[in-house]
């Protein structure tokens, strides 16, 4: 197993995991040296046991984060592929298998030794403000990962080919001739039809549905779990467990911030944050809060339906992966979306919404960027389709 550090945008490093401990920080000393403002001295150790890895953070200034939750000092916590360490505020710490670390190509040499001794710097680590902080989170950096890995994997340095002989010096001939006639034949005879065909492409993207003519299949009411029960896991480690690290390894932003996954039962729970959705569903919702003009109760549930149906519908947008999702594996639970108040103290259950798996993944399929356009004019109707597919707790 390999270690990959990446800081801001600056190449990723490889490192081997060589040694039972090792240590990661800014002084020179640290097997693993990393020159940033937000890493302590002696800021994290890694430790492998029984091939499984885990990671104690040294009470670092910064911290160190999994699944956006921060560590507790001196206490270990499991490191595994499914999930990168961030460190402080923009480094990212993957574990990688040997392939995948060969994979990146030959631009990326394992260093097994540490990085070269930091420049002059301060003694002391510079304290990342709670706003700068908030600002990147692991999402960000995964992301500037994944574009990193794939640019990696393009760039990789073919194998250079075997000295040629006098059959192949002959066959390369033959192939340029070959070349040559075609280019000639495109010059004089398909260039006139390519012209045309390009003086007709239509610059403007277009989003496309693909129809699934399949009868929507809805929750039975009588296998929800109560909103009491949802509540009661909504602060148990999300994606803890292999089944939940396997739910959020497909849909990999949905441990980002503060949200996960969690099984209770045959139920998925799926945690959502409340208040950031509802920030942003309210600017969708026309109608005022019949609440506030003394409505009746009916225009309150209305309302709150509407709500409800944003906050789902711009949480599926930013979190679920475009794209049919293979469902066999989950096919017999339920999930359920858990749009919840994170801060700190009791949890608060604001609303939920449950689904079928093979339906939860359809109507992502029918969410486009048009109708967020159209639902500023016309508010959360735009979205009444999505009433098939789900239920209300």
């Amino acid at each position: 197993m390999r270690i990959e550090i990446l800081v801001d945008n600056e190449d990723p490093r490889i490192y081997s995991l060589d040694r039972p401990k090792m240590v990661v920080g800014s002084h020179e000393s640290c097997d693993i040296v990393i020159n940033h403002k937000s890493i302590s001295r002696k800021h994290l150790v890694l430790t492998g046991k029984d091939e499984k890895y885990f990671v104690a953070d040294q009470g670092s200034t910064n911290g160190s984060y999994i699944n956006e939750h921060r560590l507790v000092p001196g206490s270990a916590a499991e490191f595994s592929s499914f999930f990168p360490v961030r460190l402080g505020d923009n480094v990212l710490m993957t574990l990688l298998s040997d392939e995948d670390a060969q994979d990146l190509g030959p631009d990326n040499e394992f260093n097994n030794q540490a990085a070269s001794a930091p420049q002059e710097r301060e003694e002391s680590t510079k304290m990342i403000s709670l706003k700068d902080l908030n600002k990147s989170s692991t999402a960000g950096l995964v992301k500037k990962r994944t574009e990193t890995v794939s640019k990696r994997k393009v760039s990789k340095k073919p194998v250079a080919p075997p000295k040629k002989d006098h059959a192949s010096n002959v066959m390369m001939g033959f192939i340029g001739f070959l070349i040559v006639a075609g280019a000639g034949y495109y010059q004089f005879f398909l260039r006139e039809v390519e012209v045309k065909v390009d003086s007709t492409k239509v610059e403007k993207k277009v989003e496309v549905v693909v129809v699934d003519d399949r009868p929507i299949k809805r929750v039975d009411y009588s296998t929800l779990p109560t909103p009491e029960a949802i509540l009661a896991v909504i602060k148990n480690p999300k994606c803890s467990t292999d089944f939940e690290k396997n739910v959020c390894m497909d849909m990999p932003l949905i441990y980002q911030e503060k949200s996960g996954t969690v099984l209770y039962n045959k139920t998925i729970v799926i945690v959502a944050d409340g208040l950031k959705y509802e920030t942003q569903a309210k600017s969708y919702v026309k109608a005022p809060r019949p609440l506030d003009l003394g409505g009746s109760q009916a225009e309150i549930n209305a309302y709150q339906i509407d709500l409800n149906l944003m906050m789902l519908v711009l949480w599926m947008k930013e979190n679920i992966p475009s794209g049919p999702k293979e469902t066999a594996g989950i096919h017999d639970f339920t999930m359920v979306v858990a749009f919840a108040d994170l801060k700190p103290g009791p949890a608060v259950l604001m609303s939920a919404l449950a689904f079928v798996p093979e339906s939860f993944f359809r109507l992502k399929q029918r969410i486009l960027e048009k109708h967020f356009i159209d639902a500023k004019q016309n508010g959360a109707l735009e979205f009444s389709y999505a009433l098939e597919y789900l239920r209300f707790l």
